[in-house]
């Protein structure tokens, strides 16, 4: 299949010189040769005939870098040509002209906009005027430690971060390419009086933060002066600073050993005349270095300052040597440890050379770039065509509970499918579960009870504004806050609304937001029909049930170490059976009767541990405490608290209980984890519970809030055969890999989710 070929501009203050200049220019005659169209819209330069004469269009629009009103001109008339020429990509490569191209790019109608890419090449300043550089659909980076400082610094996704190095001309930066004439000439111009002196070159800007200050304090401290250095830069560029290195090139009396060389259009027969380069970068590091690379690609040895982009591109003691910034005693050791040794030179040099065009070439550079175009115009297709959804879930926390964990696990599986996956919550333990999945988190206290929870809504609206295609409302807080932002956007720009019924909320005009989506998921057969009862809402009402994660909760993925771990943390003895109520300490999990059935259970042999966050309700913790202080418990039952390790905790579990009283379980995700580690169960028989245990086969149905009745069950489950409470586990596991895993949940939902989208397309495309 032939690749589509592209248009494609990038944007730039000017051509003159530098690395982004440069790479710009290395780029856009890549894609000429490549079949492309290649435009670069700068304030003009001497690079510009270079460009036009490989084929490449360039417009110069003179104050498109000019931190002026004048700029601003700029801004409808690149919209007018993007949208004229059909542009697919572009590519901002500097702040202000970054400005112009986004402002641009904005005022486009999103399904008309090329796609936007940004390439961070500097240390910028922190501020509100670089951050324009993380605007891009992609960003690109030209070194880690330009990515580091990305992440460090901005609040940028780290999936839309590419790392592309800088990169050479392998052709251009070839020792076998440059003729003897060319090196001549410049020895002509620059080493008349030379003779066998050793040649040091620092390439670069005229400017401090490029160092060459302090290699003329190095080289001053040389015992042997048998060197002659050049600086190469445009002189003209900065000339109070070119005096001021004049200056301090007399006062250090290096006038016949160091001379400011000027700009030089032959950097490959410049660097042949090297012995050493240096790069000095002092005050800032290289955000990556490109004159370290091009000299190792003509073979020569390299001194660079140890930070930045130079720890990737020299590798210390084989291709060069790294000494500390701004230290000119460090700098002039290493030169004159390099300089008393020809033969090491010769061999750094070569190594540096394999090693250039290995890792650095410019071609790997613009073949990276351009499949980069080729991903995010794709990516781009695929949204429009709904092949890639945006997905933001909403909640009130992430700490513990099948919510969160449903919640958690349906954007491990977006992720994991190439969609986008967004979680707005107020925090928790399980956010940093979430963004190593590859979610983008978003911290708001949207499940505050408060007048205080009204200012999320414009910042929900304009998340939404920004290309979600599903909103999935979870709790009932969040959803109104959403659902409020939700409706002031026009009908049109709306996301598809979803969500899912995860309880028996209390029947009222504040639960109601939860059956006001475009669909409705309903997490057991009884919430259905508590909905259809008590809202009248039937369609669009699909039953999903809840999913555990079949690879985390499977005995034979659980080590013996983890149990005995936390059967030494809750001091668990080996030699009765252990009875666990997992669930969070609330009246509704039912712990008190949980409690008052051990006091009527015949067996006295067992143990019981209740496993949630005893911080959570201290109320209720205390209440459980000084009943099991009250009733002499204290030898039997444990309050263990919260655990980061349910599958081993189900392993140490003989018994697990659900007691869920005064309301019904909505589905019972923690009983259906207990069952997929093969645990047997004994659970209060209403609700969701009646959908997921079958008594006699997988466990005991006792009635609510009857400790009777549960201690009955216990006494019997005690009473069982090992070989049959094996038999009921057994039936627990294949139960739930037939009916309650997550994979099952989440190809539900997705497949709801493209449903709902295609209903509403439809709406969308007849009402026009």
């Amino acid at each position: 299949m032939v690749a589509e070929k592209l248009t494609v501009v990038q944007l730039l203050p000017d051509l003159e010189e530098g690395g982004v200049e440069g790479e710009t220019v290395d780029l856009a005659i890549y894609l000429a040769e490549t079949g492309h169209r290649s435009i670069v819209i700068s304030g003009g330069g001497r690079l510009v005939p270079l460009l036009e004469r490989a084929g490449c269009i360039h417009l110069q629009w003179s104050f498109v870098g000019e931190k002026s009103f004048r700029c601003l001109q700029y801004i409808p008339k690149l919209k007018k040509y993007l949208l004229d020429e059909n542009v697919d990509i572009i590519h901002l490569r500097s702040r202000l002209p970054a400005w112009i191209g986004y402002l641009a790019w904005k005022l486009i109608p999103e399904d008309k906009r090329p796609s936007l890419i940004t390439t961070f090449h500097g240390f910028y300043s922190v501020n509100s005027y670089s951050c324009i550089m993380t605007k891009g659909e992609r960003v690109a980076a030209v070194s880690e430690t330009i990515k580091n400082h990305i992440i460090q610094n901005y609040r940028v996704d780290d999936k839309n971060i590419c790392l592309i190095h800088g990169g050479f001309d392998a052709s251009e930066f070839s020792p076998g390419s440059v003729s003897e004439e060319r090196v001549e000439r410049l020895r002509q111009r620059w080493l008349l009086e030379a003779g066998d002196k050793k040649i040091i070159i620092l390439p670069g800007r005229v400017t401090l933060w490029k160092g060459q200050n302090i290699l003329i304090e190095s080289l001053a401290l040389l015992e042997k002066k048998n060197f002659i250095c050049l600086l190469i830069g445009d002189t003209e560029e900065n000339p109070s600073y070119t005096k001021k290195l004049q200056d301090l090139i007399n006062l250090r009396g290096l006038k016949k050993h160091v001379f400011l060389a000027g700009h030089c259009d032959d950097m490959p027969a410049a660097l042949l005349l090297a012995d050493i380069v240096v790069s000095a970068s002092s005050t800032q590091p290289e955000a990556f270095g490109k004159v370290a690379i091009e000299a190792m690609a003509m073979g020569k040895p390299v001194i660079a300052t140890a930070h930045g982009g130079s720890l990737e591109t020299v590798v210390d003691g084989e291709t060069g040597w790294l000494v500390p910034p701004m230290n000119s005693v460090a700098m002039s050791e290493a030169i004159a440890k390099a300089l008393g040794n020809s033969e090491q030179l010769a061999s750094v040099g070569e190594k540096g050379r394999g090693h250039a065009l290995t890792h650095f070439t410019a071609q790997k550079m613009c073949e990276k770039s351009l499949a980069l175009y080729y991903e995010i115009k794709d990516e781009k297709l695929r949204k429009r065509r709904k092949e890639i959804l945006t997905v933001m879930q909403l909640l009130p926390e992430l700490n513990s509970g099948g919510v969160e964990r449903g919640t958690l696990e349906m954007a491990r599986y977006l992720v994991k499918n190439k969609h986008k996956s967004i979680v707005v919550s107020g925090g928790g333990r399980l956010v940093d579960q979430l963004e190593k999945g590859g979610t983008k988190h978003i911290e708001r206290t949207i499940g505050s009870k408060s007048p205080v929870a009204l200012i999320h809504i414009l910042p929900l609206r304009r998340l939404m504004k920004q290309g979600v295609d599903i909103l999935h409302l979870r709790s009932r807080m969040p959803a109104w806050i959403a659902y409020v932002a939700w409706l002031s956007l026009p009908p049109s720009r709306r996301p598809v609304l979803l969500t899912t019924f995860h309880g028996f909320y209390s029947v009222n005009a504040y639960s109601a937001v939860m059956t006001k989506g475009d669909g409705v998921i309903a997490v057991s057969d009884s919430i259905k029909q508590h909905i259809a009862d008590n809202y009248s809402r039937v369609g669009n009402v699909k039953l999903i049930f809840r999913g555990v994660e079949a690879s985390s909760f499977d005995p034979r993925m659980v080590s013996r170490a983890r149990v005995e771990k936390l059967m030494q943390r809750w001091g668990i003895k080996g030699n009765s059976p252990v009875l666990m109520l997992p669930g969070r300490l609330t009246r509704l999990k039912g712990q008190e009767y949980f409690l008052q059935s051990l006091l009527r259970v015949h067996d006295n042999n067992f143990q019981a541990v209740l496993v949630g966050d005893t911080e959570e309700n201290s109320a209720y913790t205390l209440e459980l405490k000084e009943f099991i202080e009250k009733n002499n418990l204290r030898d039997k039952v444990r309050l263990v608290g919260h655990c980061s390790d349910m599958p081993a905790a189900f392993l140490v579990a003989d018994i697990v209980i659900s007691a869920s009283s005064l309301e019904p379980e909505a589905f019972g995700r923690t009983t259906v984890e207990a069952m997929a580690m093969g645990c047997p169960v004994i659970v209060t028989a209403h609700g969701g519970s009646l959908e997921t245990v079958i008594p006699g086969e997988n466990g005991w149905l006792v009635k609510p809030s009857d400790p009777d009745d549960l201690a009955r069950a216990i006494d019997e489950a005690l009473s069982m055969d090992s070989n049959f409470l094996r038999e009921i586990g057994r039936n627990n596991r294949e139960r739930v890999t037939k009916n309650f895993t997550a994979k099952a949940m989440c190809d539900q939902t997705l497949a709801f989710y493209n449903d709902l989208l295609k209903l509403r397309l439809s709406t969308v495309k007849n009402n026009r």
